[in-house]
């Protein structure tokens, strides 16, 4: 994960809360995201690394509230590679490298009237080259609203694993994304901006490992409801 990123991302939504704000931000959405660029770094131990090129990238997300505090929320990613060298996926087009989904129930607290924090837990379900792992994940993250803009930013993790012939495969997903919708009228569907930048560690057996990289910028279509 960049540190650097991580930092600039923290202090860019921590710096906002000095604005001045128009209401407590909204836990009661559905967002459709098209991803327009991004690549991924396949990084197996004593092997060199290889870069594939994104093809196409959808993405899904959402949350909806149970009372004033609880939630149900959930993401799905579905990012397709190119591997032109065919060392990693055989020089296939449009390859299920990075697929991912988070479904999850947890809570959120204001800490003011501009800004709320949130935590989930819940299934994750990470996919590498069409083989996909099941397990728990968690997700933490803020939320600030300002005038017309409303700035998340949130952090997910998971540990998972599955069977691949007599081999158990580990796919641990984490990865850190900064969101920033603009409003442009009232009740009017935003405009979002996105990027995520994330790392699977990938175990197959006892002996095999790889690290793969990767990070994308989006953008979206959020309404709240």
């Amino acid at each position: 994960m960049n540190k650097k990123i991580t930092s600039l991302a923290f202090a860019a939504l921590a710096g906002a809360t000095g604005h001045a704000f128009a209401e407590a931000p909204s836990f009661n959405y559905v967002q459709f995201d098209y991803v327009i660029s991004g690549d991924t770094e396949v990084d197996p131990d004593g092997v060199p690394s290889e870069t594939l090129d994104l093809q196409r990238g959808l993405g899904i997300q959402g949350a909806f509230e149970i009372g004033d505090y609880v939630m149900v929320m959930g993401r799905h990613m579905a990012l397709d590679y190119e591997d032109e060298t065919g060392i990693t996926i055989g020089s296939v087009d449009n390859a299920a490298v990075n697929d991912m989904t988070f479904i999850g129930v947890g809570a959120h607290m204001p800490l003011a009237d501009m800004l709320d924090i949130y935590g989930a837990v819940g299934f994750s379900r990470p996919t590498f080259v069409s083989v996909a792992g099941e397990g728990y994940g968690l997700e933490i993250g803020a939320r600030a609203n300002f005038e017309m803009v409303t700035a998340s930013l949130w952090y997910n993790m998971g540990r998972t694993d599955t069977k691949a012939g007599t081999d158990t495969i580990d796919i641990d997903p984490e990865l850190l994304g900064l969101d920033v919708a603009i409003e442009f009228a009232p009740e009017a569907p935003q405009l979002v901006l996105g990027y995520v930048d994330a790392t699977n560690e990938l175990e197959l057996g006892p002996t095999t490992k790889a690290d793969i990289n990767y990070d994308h910028f989006s953008i979206g279509v959020r309404q709240n409801f």
